[in-house]
């Protein structure tokens, strides 16, 4: 071999090794630069933590996102009040519950336009599901509501509409204040 290639060959190696030992430095640093980003990220937008995380990538699984993801309880953003769970306001016959807050679920309205919702809803005009404070069993309901509606049939829309038309009726009309 040539003296000139072993000394480019040893010259490479030394500055290979600088490099080794460079990083090597660095690696040192990074978990410690990775602790005082964690800490300081609750005040960080959530775009600079994107950019933050896309520069760090993977290195050493950080990941800078997770001290803001800690578990907190839902606020509501108009009143920055905390909300608990709720406790479920319908119960179907079946045995699904549904608090009444958001869109009814597929089961709710699916029922709904059953028979036996149908006739559930005849039987109890004005409420839109079963209240799930009964104190029945959700079966039991079920079956006596489908009793109810066997038995009065069609009678039950009439009955309920001439009380409406009775209350209304009885209220006095308030006349405008001419002022």
């Amino acid at each position: 071999m040539a003296l000139t290639t072993l000394k480019s060959l040893d010259a490479e190696i030394k500055q290979l090794e600088a490099q080794k030992k460079l990083v090597e430095k660095r690696d040192g640093e990074v978990p410690q630069a990775i602790a005082v980003l964690q800490k300081y990220s609750k005040v960080l937008t959530p775009v600079q933590r994107r950019q933050i995380a896309k520069i760090v990538g993977g290195i050493g699984g950080a990941d800078l996102d997770s001290p803001a993801r800690v578990a907190k309880p839902a606020t509501s953003s108009a009143k920055g009040r905390s909300l608990g769970k709720v406790a479920p306001k319908y119960r179907l016959p079946t045995g699904e519950t549904w608090t009444g807050r958001g869109l009814a679920p597929k089961v709710f309205v699916a029922w709904s336009k059953s028979a036996e919702g149908k006739a559930w809803g005849a039987a109890n005009l004005g409420e839109k599901y079963p209240p799930a404070s009964s104190a029945k069993s959700p079966v039991e309901v079920g079956r006596a509501v489908l009793k109810k509606a066997r038995k009065v049939g069609a009678k039950a829309v009439k009955a309920p509409a001439k009380k409406v038309a009775k209350k209304i009726a009885r209220k006095p009309v308030r006349k405008a204040k001419k002022g």
